[in-house]
């Protein structure tokens, strides 16, 4: 039985950073309205009008701060910013090596001693033959590379609406746009980025009903749809994984860790002697070949050639263009209670909403050397799950409820997950040879072929991820015709922060902003900024903290 040849299949489909690379802890953008960018969503047993149908739809059925039971539409538009960076991460290029040792077949039978031709012709074979070719394929980086970013703006619409209370029920929607970003990384820091655009929005339709304004509650379907689009590099170790030859290996690869590739003399047959790469064999050798079975004396390179056997070890760089989209569901449910007359205590639970994105990937191998460049294209699945949202509210009035004090504790579980799992159409797949060997094979034939490189290391940036806790305070000051708001929150993050992966890290928010009343119009403009603590991430920055900025504009309507 003749080996099987070994080729890389599986490169890279696990690197697509979908959902995770917004700055405002994980994917959750939870400042959406004036009043929830102003408070840093310590809105909840506060929140009041149009869009409480998004932060409490239990609350819809209370007067509003203005004490009115009116119809009520908000648009918002909010900027997004994130100023450009420089920072520093250990590189994950290790270079790429190879060794490739030809062992040819018992040629001496083929001639007899008498006959000079076919012994120089079996001498010349012994002369030029290659035994042994190593080859560098690429050099490895520096210990620690640099990387930046440009300055990231993104402007996101949304809309809130409530109608009036009658006989207890109030009706609601909210549309928003949970999450946003489109952001470049620059240089050899920034490559397993590099180009990235996400756009996740939301519609929820809402309904709540109240009991003698003292108990309500809330209900409501979140109706989501995600795209995003990526291009990212990735260097993928050359190594069996977890240590172990896959079953069906080529006994001549016996390095117990590192990839092996393994060709016999009938394939380098089909490859063509012109067309086995310079790096492998160079022309006197490729002559003198050609020589030998031009004589007759060897029929072709099967008769010459057992195995030649290439080890590599190192990582191979993969570049991959990717883009997914899926529409999900899930739901919020929510609950006050009025504490006497000054007090509200609210729960909402926002459930998880999971996303099978399908899209399609193009991904690139550069092994390069003898064996050559592969281009693979495919469909795939990308599960990814906004997680559970539990949050707890109270908030209290003062001074005849011209000033509201609430505090927010708010539990998201990322643990659950997935929080970023791709699946491949391996199947259906397109391999394409662009260099080197593989140019000669067809798809068919590549697709035979199984996978040299260990992807666990980065099958799943989104493992390790905890469940996290949020903690908000916000006031509010109110008059007859404005509102004044402040507020003050910290943030966990939910990824690792010592590896290699989704760059985020402990926040700490602050934000201002105000609105004015006149007739049944509302304007609004609030501003918060969240301070982002690098020194424990990997991703070291200059100055040790970054930003995270929201401007956010509203209009209101009442009727």
């Amino acid at each position: 039985m003749k080996p099987r040849i070994y080729l890389p299949k599986k490169i890279s489909f696990y690197f697509l950073l979908f959902f995770h690379i917004s700055y405002a802890g994980g994917f959750k953008v939870q400042e959406q309205s004036l009043n929830g960018t102003a408070l840093n969503s310590a809105y909840v047993a506060g929140a009041r009008g149009a869009d409480a149908s998004y932060y409490n739809p239990a609350n819809m059925g209370f007067s509003n701060d203005w004490g009115e039971n009116k119809s009520e539409f908000e648009l918002a538009t909010s900027l997004l910013q994130i100023p450009g960076f420089d920072f520093q991460v250990p590189t994950t290029n290790q270079g790429l090596y190879s060794q490739t040792n030809i062992k040819y077949q018992d040629t001496s039978k083929k001639c007899d001693w008498w006959n000079f031709v076919c012994l120089g012709a079996l001498a010349a074979v012994n002369a030029f033959a290659p035994k042994q070719v190593d080859i560098e394929h690429s050099k490895p980086d520096s210990q620690i590379v640099n990387g930046s970013t440009g300055t990231t703006n993104f402007i996101l619409p949304k809309f809130f609406y409530k109608s009036r209370t009658k006989s207890g029920f109030t009706f609601g929607a909210s549309f928003v746009a949970s999450s946003g970003l489109a952001m470049q990384w620059k240089d050899k820091g920034g490559e397993f980025l590099q180009d990235v655009f996400i756009m996740m929005v939301e519609f929820s339709p809402s309904l709540s009903y109240t009991i003698k304004d003292r108990f309500s509650i809330g209900i409501g379907p979140r109706i989501m749809y995600a795209m995003g689009s990526f291009n990212n590099v990735v260097y993928v170790p050359m190594q069996w994984k977890n240590g172990q030859k896959p079953s069906g290996t080529s006994p001549t690869c016996t390095d117990p860790k590192n990839s092996c590739i393994a060709l016999t003399g009938a394939d380098l047959d089909a490859i063509g002697i012109d067309n086995i790469p310079s790096e492998l064999m160079n022309e006197s050798a490729k002559d003198a070949l050609k020589a030998v079975i031009k004589l007759g004396i060897f029929n072709n390179l099967d008769d010459i050639v057992d195995t030649s056997t290439t080890t590599m070890h190192g990582t191979t760089k993969v570049y991959q263009k990717s883009e997914g989209k899926d529409l999900s569901a899930g739901y919020r449910i929510s609950a006050s209670l009025r504490v006497f007359d000054n007090g509200m205590f609210s729960v909402v639970y926002n459930s998880s909403v999971p996303f099978n994105m399908q899209g399609t990937l193009e991904a690139t191998s550069y092994v390069g050397g003898a064996m050559g460049n592969v281009l693979t294209k495919t469909n795939l699945n990308i599960a990814v799950n906004m997680p559970e949202i539990l949050t707890l509210s109270y908030a209290h009035d003062f001074f005849n409820h011209r000033l509201r004090v609430e505090g927010v504790y708010e539990r998201t579980f990322w643990a659950k997950g997935p929080n970023f799992l791709v699946t491949p159409d391996f199947e259906n797949a397109e391999y394409i040879g662009l260099s080197g060997m593989v140019k000669h094979f067809t798809s068919e034939k590549l697709k035979s072929m199984v996978g040299l490189a260990d992807f666990s290391g980065v099958s799943n940036m989104g493992a390790g991820w905890r469940d996290t806790n949020t903690f908000r305070l916000g006031i509010t000051y109110q008059e007859k015709n404005f509102r004044l708001m402040g507020s003050v929150a910290y943030d966990e993050a939910p990824s690792p922060q010592d590896k290699i992966g989704i760059p985020d890290s402990n926040g700490y928010m602050f934000a201002l902003g105000g609105k004015y009343k006149f007739r049944d119009f509302v304007l609004g403009l609030a501003y918060s900024l969240t301070i982002k603590d690098n020194r424990t991430s990997l991703y070291q920055q200059a100055a040790n903290l970054g930003q995270f900025r929201i401007l956010t504009a509203s209009l209101e309507y009442h009727w």
